[in-house]
């Protein structure tokens, strides 16, 4: 067996957060030139002043270091992020609200309350299709304590000259739900290392390459009106947007938590009582799962939360770990786009898309070791059952909270056929279940 004591191969390599600049650069398809990505390349779509930019928290894994690196460790540094534009129509919102007040039975209070406006508007944001962003690591910015704030330029929106070129990664444009997806390698000499278990953010800038003359939107004659509403564009667009990766060592415990009745109380099995839980009332915690889930994350376990909510609901479930002080982690939610009807993906089968998600995270990281956490609500017996046959050497635990009318001996039985009795525990309350004290990974 492997200790998980705390100077154990089981503790989390730093956390280290880099810090990213987001370029917007180019024009508009049959509009002049204005700025292009550094190398050349097609012109690209502008992201305006009057659009929004979130980042998600990922992973970055190690790789075998490339024949040019010298043998120093690489990573492959892993980018999700999502562009829209915020919008506050009253015709998409009135579509919306007569939705969920046939399905749900709203009463004029709940049609205005402050929760169901909160989480309602990221399902109103326009997602921008064919958008394509720079990303550049600000990797002089790291300091040794990991601090997160930098000493600000006189203009935040201005691209560093002094960044590693290598650190620099135009991304895939993004797709008509909005997002992109992207990734770049570092090696270790690229960044200053974090001390070990500190948590440091990434920063991302929107910037707006320098204007030129010439440059005015394809005329050959500078125009000071232009110019002058050019510069106060730009100024609008030196915004900062943040997010986190998790550079995640090959060797290490990980743990895969579902979100919905595993931590967070949702009452997945009543429909209604659920679409109410997510729209209508501040997220309530599983009594002890924060405590539980704090204990492992001291003993260097990381935290990876696959659910099948949506990535609109991600400010608002962030902020739930933050203010029940849950370890945080990576997320890997569900890509909807945002229309009424898709709501209704809230409640589809989420076997397909949870075996695929989890597989992928363990694809990844062929030596770490897993422990499987969720509910007995909807299908995290089937889903875990059959990760467990995919990977049987990495799996090392799968815990179930019981979560109701779904728990029978029958189902448990075809759900963990072929899984030795020992891995997989169902559990009513947190305190019933704790990590072992060694691993004895098959």
């Amino acid at each position: 067996g492997t200790s998980l004591s705390h100077d154990s191969n089981y503790i989390m390599a730093p956390l280290v957060g880099l810090a990213l600049a987001l370029l917007s650069v180019g024009g508009t398809p049959g509009a002049g030139h204005i700025g292009r990505f550094r190398g050349g390349g097609d012109r690209i779509t502008k992201v305006k002043s009057d659009e929004d930019v979130m980042l998600f928290p990922t992973l970055s894994r190690q790789v075998e270091p490339s024949s040019g690196s010298g043998g120093v460790a690489e990573w492959d540094v892993a980018i999700h992020g999502w562009i829209f534009e915020p919008e506050h129509t009253s015709l998409r919102r009135r579509a919306f609200i007569k939705f969920l007040r046939k399905v749900l039975d709203l009463d004029e209070n709940e049609e205005a309350s402050e929760i169901l406006e909160r989480r309602l508007r990221p399902f109103l944001y326009d997602n921008e299709r064919g958008k394509s962003l720079t990303v550049e690591l600000l990797t002089d910015q790291l300091s040794g304590d990991c601090s997160d704030t930098d000493e600000e330029s006189s203009n935040p929106g201005d691209a560093r000259d002094d960044v590693n070129p290598k650190t620099r990664k135009r991304m895939p444009r993004s797709g008509r739900d909005g997002h992109f997806k992207g990734t770049f390698r570092i090696s270790d000499t690229d960044f200053n290392s974090c001390h070990a278990g500190d948590t440091c953010s990434l920063s991302l800038r929107l910037v707006q390459p320098k204007q030129r003359d010439g440059d005015n939107d394809g005329r050959s004659k500078p125009n000071k009106k232009r110019r002058r509403m050019w510069k106060r564009r730009v100024a609008l667009e030196n915004r900062v947007f943040t997010g986190t990766t998790y550079l995640l060592p090959p060797v290490g415990l990980s743990v895969i938590s579902d979100i919905d009745d595993t931590i967070k109380q949702s009452c997945v099995l009543d429909k209604k009582e659920l679409m109410r839980n997510t729209f209508l009332q501040e997220f309530k915690p599983v009594p002890g799962m924060s405590q539980l889930y704090q204990s492992w994350s001291k003993r260097g376990a990381a935290f990876h939360f696959v659910s099948s909510s949506p990535f609109q609901l991600y400010r608002e479930l962030h902020a739930f770990l933050e203010r029940e002080s849950f370890p945080l982690g990576s997320f890997h939610l569900k890509q909807i786009r945002a229309k009424p009807s898709a709501v209704l993906n809230l409640l589809s089968d989420p076997f397909e898309r949870k075996c695929s998600t989890i597989g992928s995270i363990i694809d990844a990281y062929p030596t770490r070791t897993f422990v499987l956490v969720g509910d007995t609500g909807e299908k995290d017996p089937e889903v875990y059952g059959e990760i467990y046959r995919r990977y049987p050497n990495q799996i090392w635990r799968v815990y179930l909270r019981d979560a109701g009318e779904q728990s029978t001996e029958r189902r448990f039985d075809a759900a963990f056929a072929d899984v030795p009795p020992d891995i997989w525990t169902v559990f009513q309350d947190a305190s019933e279940i704790s990590l072992p004290e060694e691993s004895t990974c098959r």
